[in-house]
């Protein structure tokens, strides 16, 4: 009797969640939906393209954590890492498939088309193998996290316009700079503290008994996937830069000045999310000592 009450009472860090699971996966599905929703049609040429590509990266790199956790906790939860990996990586496979659908359908001809399809197929499969990371319940709440700091992105970006005129815009060039940046270090921020509160919440629901550093990593991960898509878009995207260049330097400028926003955005997530929920968590257990 002894014996099975002390069993009982060992923390459980892999327990699988399969409810919470589905939704965080049917969630992200519907973000990246909405994504190619919105790309779908204002995809003229390489140069839009190039900017709607990191875009599309990020819920992508989301989706398929979420997928691969439900791949990864059904079938390899208790598995080594090759077999997580594996299939984690087949989980992400049909999300990167339906992003390159939908990015193809939105930019089907020019320069560089199939290989940035393949670049959104294979921003699925990484972040499918992300779900191979333990414990899982951590990934599960950062993917979490990953939809709602997206989420909050892909508002602010549908009503931008009226956004900028909060910040100061004063319809000049230079206000007009400054209130987009204020706007951006805002949603970024707010991204971030957002995302650290929301893997506290997942990961303190599920009940288990997890390590502290699970809850720094929940809180980072959005900012994790971020960072993973700028790099990506970035190595595929530079034969399309290459072919935007060739047509309009101007262009090509603005698509080269993209890539240190994404990485400043990824970054304030990354740190204010991981931060966040240490604290969250910190102050849980100073009560419960």
């Amino acid at each position: 009797m002894g014996t099975k009450r002390a069993e009982q009472a060992e923390p459980i860090v892999n327990t699988w969640r399969p409810a919470r699971a589905v939704f965080v996966a049917g969630s992200a599905l519907v973000l990246l939906f909405l994504t190619l929703f919105s790309a779908f049609g204002h995809v003229p040429g390489p140069a839009v393209a190039a900017l709607v590509l990191p875009g599309v990266l990020t819920p992508t790199l989301i989706a398929g954590a979420a997928v691969g956790v439900l791949a990864v906790g059904r079938y390899a939860a208790e598995a080594g890492t090759r077999r997580r990996l594996l299939l984690g990586g087949l989980g992400g496979l049909p999300v990167g498939l339906l992003a390159m659908g939908g990015m193809l359908l939105a930019y089907h001809s020019g320069p560089s088309f199939g290989l940035v399809a393949a670049t959104v197929c294979v921003a699925g499969v990484l972040g499918g193998l992300v779900a191979a990371a333990s414990p899982i319940s951590a990934i599960a709440a950062g993917a979490a996290a990953g939809v709602l700091a997206s989420g909050a992105g892909l508002l602010v970006a549908y009503f931008q316009n009226d956004l900028v005129d909060l910040f100061g815009n004063q319809e000049t060039v230079g206000s007009m700079a400054d209130a987009a940046y204020r706007l951006q270090m805002t949603t970024s921020i707010a991204s971030g503290i957002a995302a650290g509160i929301m893997a506290f919440v997942y990961l303190r629901r599920t009940e288990l008994a997890l390590p502290w550093p699970s809850y720094p990593l929940a809180g980072s991960l959005p900012g994790l996937l971020t960072l993973g898509a700028a790099l990506v878009g970035w190595l595929g995207g530079l034969p399309l830069s290459h072919a935007v260049a060739k047509e309009s330097e101007f262009d090509a400028a603005i698509i080269a000045n993209r890539l240190p926003e994404q990485v400043n955005h990824g970054l304030i997530l990354l740190f204010a999310g991981a931060f966040v929920a240490m604290i969250l968590v910190g102050r849980t257990l100073k009560r419960a000592g």
